[in-house]
């Protein structure tokens, strides 16, 4: 069985079962713990929204995560092989590092994290250690909501709910074509 993992319900809209939401932050590592506690699946995938650390990243574009940095903690390197295999079925996707942060960031913070990351989120990192140490391989794909110089705190309400709409169905289109890599692992 290959498991969905995301923070938010709206991101789980259009991905098939099993799937688990944990929250955003640091508290979705520890109720990813207690889900997998009771279950025993042969592979993750992790998805969700993000926030573009590059202006080079419009909304709505597909991040493959080959690496997840951390406040201050070692870098988490995910599988290249399943990397790769994952560009393959997702060629528009753009490939690289994926920052997580403790709280959500404002266009200067997503700029300075720029540097090192495509995208920022506030969940990869947690999630990668509690896969990592039990094993599990796992994909992480994210999906840009708000692009470098978008504040999702500014604005209409309804433009940004209308955006995770649709982008979630990107994330479930996603999903389908991910998951069979993951299977064959």
């Amino acid at each position: 069985m290959t498991v969905t993992v995301a923070a938010l319900r709206t991101e789980l809209l259009f991905i098939p079962r099993p799937r688990v939401r944990v929250g955003i932050g640091a508290g979705a590592g520890n109720r990813l713990r207690c889900w997998l506690d009771g279950k025993g699946p042969r592979a993750a995938l992790v998805v969700g929204f993000s926030g573009a650390a590059r202006a080079d990243l419009a909304a709505g574009t597909l991040v493959l995560a080959a690496g997840i940095l951390s406040d201050g903690a070692n870098p988490i390197s995910l599988d290249g092989v399943l990397v790769e295999q994952a560009r393959e079925v997702l060629p528009a996707a753009v490939v690289g590092e994926v920052a997580t942060v403790g709280r959500p960031s404002g266009p200067t913070e997503k700029a300075c994290l720029g540097v090192d990351a495509l995208a920022v989120d506030m969940e990869s990192a947690h999630l990668a250690r509690e896969l990592a140490g039990r094993e599990i391989p796992f994909l992480v794909v994210r999906v840009v909501l708000d692009e470098l110089w978008e504040d999702v705190f500014s604005g209409p309400r309804i433009r940004w709910a209308r955006r995770a709409i649709a982008y979630s169905r990107r994330l479930g289109e996603a999903a389908a074509r991910l998951r069979p890599v993951l299977e064959a692992v």
